[in-house]
């Protein structure tokens, strides 16, 4: 498949007609979610650090036996169109129905935002994602946003990095830039970090980006302590400016990204463990035939 980096064209793999199906409606919240991040609501203000606030005399302070109230938080303006169930009421814990169907969708996503699809892909269908993004109203050749797939997990990280950085009463933030060039070896011992999923699908500074993948299995993931935890899937849609070297800068306008989802079958999966027999067969030759 193929995508257009800046005005350049990038060869990701081959697939012909990639995008096209019969598109069906979504059915919001059963078979596709919405949400967003925005800079004039921080879902952690008051806590960690995170955010201003002051005692009944208008006195800064942290005396927590005191009564306190947060700080006004930012104004929206014109460049945030999201509506604010999508940044404050959207249901993260629901279980969505296996996507096994194309579905598109337009978003528009406010500067220096976030806009996010959430999906519960299929491990017998291979899933393809087109994104075409262009300024609202504007024209600009040199106009890009970043595009990133994320597990639940890797979501709540990206989300709290994108909390702290809006924050003015955080050390979150330089931290995480302090220690955004660190090697991909080394990002999960980061704990400031987060990352894509599989470390691998981050499209940064596009304007349009197809890309594929086929899951081995049910993704899921167990904390060190606690039961195992159902990973959903999020599309995200960045225009703000992360803590990564090569991420776009938030472009000053709104932005409209189209993005399609198309689901094919797979005929035949190999099971997940066929790699380690593979592995094992080739050792047990290497001891019978040196």
């Amino acid at each position: 498949m193929f995508g257009i980096h800046g005005n350049h064209f990038v060869e990701n793999a081959s697939a012909a007609d990639a995008c096209s199906g019969d598109i069906e409606p979504i059915l919001w919240n059963q078979t596709v979610g919405r949400s967003a991040l925005v800079p004039h609501y921080n879902y952690y203000s008051g806590y960690f650090g995170f955010g201003e606030y002051y005692d009944e005399d208008d006195r800064k302070g942290r005396d927590h036996e005191k009564d306190w109230i947060l700080e006004p938080p930012r104004e929206k303006t014109e460049l945030n169109p999201e509506e604010e169930w999508m940044y404050v009421a959207w249901d993260r814990n629901s279980r969505l129905d296996t996507l096994t169907s194309n579905h598109h969708s337009t978003m528009l996503v406010g500067n220096d935002s976030i806009g996010a699809l959430r999906v519960n892909l299929s491990a017998q269908h291979r899933t393809t994602v087109c994104v075409t993004v262009e300024a609202l109203n504007e024209t600009n050749d040199d106009y890009s946003v970043d595009v990133y797939l994320m597990t639940s997990s890797e979501y709540q990280r990206y989300t709290e990095l994108y909390y702290s950085s809006h924050s003015e009463n955080s050390f979150y933030n330089d931290l995480s830039e302090a220690l955004s060039d660190i090697s991909p070896e080394w990002r999960s011992l980061d704990f400031t970090g987060w990352r894509s999923y599989r470390d691998a699908h981050q499209y940064e500074s596009v304007n349009q980006i197809n890309f594929a993948l086929n899951l081995d299995g049910p993704e899921s993931y167990t904390p060190i302590f606690g039961d195992e935890m159902w990973q959903d899937f999020y599309i995200v849609i960045d225009t703000w400016d992360n803590n990564h070297d090569n991420d776009a800068s938030a472009p000053g306008v709104v932005t409209a990204a189209d993005v399609t989802i198309i689901t094919t079958e797979r005929s035949f999966i190999l099971p997940n463990y066929t790699v380690a027999i593979i592995f094992l067969m080739m050792i047990i030759g290497m001891v019978i035939f040196p």
